[in-house]
């Protein structure tokens, strides 16, 4: 019985690591969030962008806003979009 607890934890533990998702910033400048289209994607999501920073970001959270991640679900990646000067993207529903 205690080895069969043992594979269910090792299994268990192995999958949570392969659910697991990284983060990291992207460092972008101004005019990528429009020339990328993630702009135009995050309206059609109902999402009104804005650029704060850094020391905003839990106040806003607060007030029902979201910072913004760029997916990447091959690599299990999520990645803030930030600017050279520290501003973070974040955006909340309309």
């Amino acid at each position: 019985m205690i080895e069969y607890l043992g594979v269910v934890y090792e299994v268990a533990k192995n999958l949570k690591d392969y659910l697991k998702w990284d983060e990291e910033d992207k460092l972008v400048d101004l005019a990528w969030v429009e020339k990328s289209g993630f702009g135009a994607e995050a309206n059609k999501k109902g999402y009104e962008l804005r650029w704060v920073k850094p020391d905003r970001v839990e106040s806003l959270k607060l007030d029902g806003h979201e910072v913004m991640y760029e997916i990447d679900k091959i690599r299990r990646k999520r990645r803030r979009i930030v600017v050279r000067d520290g501003l973070v993207l974040v955006g909340k529903t309309a």
